[in-house]
């Protein structure tokens, strides 16, 4: 059985999947004290679902980009997982990328070249990270990434897509204030997932690809074996 985490925003989301078909999912919301509650969290869905520790094959995390403490806490928690249970598979996930594995069915079924994914950065900006669709033949990789994590304030979206040579009606954008860049960017496909941040089920999604299609890991830039955070800025250290 798979276990997926992630934290980009106030909520704690936890996806149990067979690899196949999602078992359950749960998002509990935070304020201050995630570093508390992701542990014993994490064993109470364990329990709701009747498994433990000894019936997971791998532990799937969003490792930013997001929140310092968010992605702390969670990395820190989930290295200790494994090293208590060393049977469990790691898998670090780029949370723009698991967005976007959230939005992919849809955006082939529009017939699009490419994702965009948006998260907020709680900065007046955005993390921005632009995927290109795999439509080969025998392509296991859903998609590749095309360009490298971005921070932009969303006035500056038609810069983006001059800078990456976009066409609107080529491109699904997903994610934070895609209501605003529908308005900026004339004819721009915007999701219409109910879910539009980073979740677990986004993470689940990209884990199971690549588990049941053995897809080579280091062919990916957004995936990994290891909890490595994923930071785009510095972080702010308070003088006094």
């Amino acid at each position: 059985m798979i276990i997926s985490i992630e934290t980009s925003i106030s909520n704690l989301s936890l996806t149990l999947s067979n690899k196949q078909n999602i078992i359950n999912h749960v998002s509990v919301s935070f304020k201050n004290e995630l570093s508390e509650i992701i542990i014993p969290t994490i064993k109470m869905f364990l329990k709701d679902n009747s498994i433990s520790f000894n019936d997971v094959s791998c532990l799937a995390v969003g490792c930013g980009p997001g929140s310092f403490t968010g992605i702390r806490s969670i990395i820190s928690s989930a290295l200790g997982i494994t090293i208590s249970n060393n049977h469990i598979k790691s898998i670090g996930i780029n949370s723009l990328a698991g967005l976007a594995m959230s939005s992919l069915h849809e955006a082939k079924s529009l017939k699009l070249k490419y994702i965009i994914s948006s998260i907020d950065s709680k900065k007046d900006d955005l993390f921005l990270q632009l995927f290109k669709i795999n439509y080969i033949k025998n392509e296991l990789l859903p998609f590749v990434a095309i360009s490298n994590i971005d921070k932009i304030k969303i006035e500056k979206i038609n810069n983006y897509f001059v800078t990456n040579n976009l066409f609107s009606n080529e491109v699904l954008f997903i994610g934070h204030q895609s209501d605003i860049a529908k308005k900026i960017i004339k004819n721009l496909n915007v999701s219409k997932n109910l879910i539009q941040h980073p979740d677990s089920l986004g993470i689940e999604k990209l884990a199971s690809c690549i588990i049941l299609n053995n897809i080579n890991i280091e062919k990916t830039s957004f995936v990994s074996d290891n909890f490595k955070p994923i930071y785009v800025r510095s972080a702010q250290i308070n003088l006094k």
